[in-house]
Protein backbone atom coordinates (compact mmCIF):
# COMPACT_ATOMS: atom_id res chain seq x y z
CA UNK A 1 0.00 0.00 0.00
CA UNK A 2 1.33 3.50 -0.84
CA UNK A 3 1.50 5.65 1.41
CA UNK A 4 -1.20 8.36 -0.02
CA UNK A 5 -3.36 5.11 0.20
CA UNK A 6 -2.36 4.33 3.53
CA UNK A 7 -3.60 8.13 4.18
CA UNK A 8 -7.15 7.62 2.69
CA UNK A 9 -7.47 4.48 4.51
CA UNK A 10 -6.58 6.37 7.94
CA UNK A 11 -8.91 9.02 6.84
CA UNK A 12 -11.32 7.01 6.05
CA UNK A 13 -11.11 4.79 9.53
CA UNK A 14 -11.33 8.54 11.80
CA UNK A 15 -14.61 9.32 9.38
CA UNK A 16 -16.32 5.80 9.88
CA UNK A 17 -15.11 5.73 13.41
CA UNK A 18 -16.77 9.18 14.63
CA UNK A 19 -13.01 10.48 15.35
CA UNK A 20 -13.14 13.06 12.12
CA UNK A 21 -16.58 14.87 11.89
CA UNK A 22 -17.17 17.12 8.65
CA UNK A 23 -19.17 20.71 9.16
CA UNK A 24 -19.74 21.81 5.68
CA UNK A 25 -20.19 25.71 5.24
CA UNK A 26 -22.11 27.67 2.90
CA UNK A 27 -19.31 28.81 0.70
CA UNK A 28 -18.23 25.04 0.29
CA UNK A 29 -15.48 25.21 2.48
CA UNK A 30 -15.93 23.60 5.98
CA UNK A 31 -13.77 21.84 9.14
CA UNK A 32 -12.95 18.51 10.33
CA UNK A 33 -12.85 18.11 13.85
CA UNK A 34 -10.81 15.25 15.36
CA UNK A 35 -12.62 14.40 18.44
CA UNK A 36 -9.65 12.20 19.48
CA UNK A 37 -6.90 14.27 18.78
CA UNK A 38 -8.66 17.96 19.96
CA UNK A 39 -7.73 19.87 16.68
CA UNK A 40 -9.95 21.66 13.83
CA UNK A 41 -9.07 21.47 10.75
CA UNK A 42 -10.45 24.04 8.43
CA UNK A 43 -10.32 23.37 4.55
CA UNK A 44 -11.31 25.51 1.73
CA UNK A 45 -13.67 23.79 -1.16
CA UNK A 46 -10.94 21.55 -2.34
CA UNK A 47 -10.31 20.25 0.45
CA UNK A 48 -13.73 19.40 1.33
CA UNK A 49 -14.26 17.94 -1.91
CA UNK A 50 -11.75 15.68 -1.45
CA UNK A 51 -12.88 14.33 2.08
CA UNK A 52 -16.18 13.83 0.30
CA UNK A 53 -14.62 11.75 -1.79
CA UNK A 54 -12.62 9.53 0.23
CA UNK A 55 -16.39 9.34 2.49
CA UNK A 56 -17.81 8.18 -0.70
CA UNK A 57 -15.42 5.73 -1.08
CA UNK A 58 -12.61 7.17 -3.43
CA UNK A 59 -9.69 4.42 -3.36
CA UNK A 60 -6.50 6.28 -4.68
CA UNK A 61 -4.61 9.31 -5.43
CA UNK A 62 -5.69 9.06 -8.95
CA UNK A 63 -9.19 9.07 -8.20
CA UNK A 64 -9.65 12.04 -6.13
CA UNK A 65 -7.39 13.92 -8.51
CA UNK A 66 -10.01 13.15 -11.31
CA UNK A 67 -12.68 14.60 -8.48
CA UNK A 68 -10.68 17.59 -8.20
CA UNK A 69 -10.60 17.97 -12.08
CA UNK A 70 -14.21 17.28 -12.31
CA UNK A 71 -14.89 19.79 -9.93
CA UNK A 72 -12.09 22.50 -10.39
CA UNK A 73 -10.33 23.78 -13.62
CA UNK A 74 -6.81 22.03 -13.04
CA UNK A 75 -4.52 20.15 -14.74
CA UNK A 76 -4.61 16.66 -13.97
CA UNK A 77 -1.07 16.01 -12.75
CA UNK A 78 -1.41 19.00 -10.32
CA UNK A 79 -4.79 17.73 -9.21
CA UNK A 80 -2.87 14.38 -8.11
CA UNK A 81 -0.15 16.82 -6.35
CA UNK A 82 -2.56 18.90 -4.75
CA UNK A 83 -4.23 15.80 -3.58
CA UNK A 84 -1.20 13.57 -2.25
CA UNK A 85 -0.31 16.48 0.08
CA UNK A 86 -3.51 17.28 1.59
CA UNK A 87 -3.77 13.15 2.18
CA UNK A 88 -0.27 13.60 3.98
CA UNK A 89 -1.16 16.61 5.60
CA UNK A 90 -4.43 15.50 7.16
CA UNK A 91 -3.22 11.77 7.87
CA UNK A 92 -0.16 13.46 9.59
CA UNK A 93 -2.31 15.32 12.01
CA UNK A 94 -4.78 12.11 12.69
Amino acid sequence: MTDANEAIARIRDALESGRLTINALDDGSGVLLDIDGEQLMTLNAAGMHLVRGIERGAQDVASLGRLLCERFEVEPERAETDAGAFLAEVAAAL
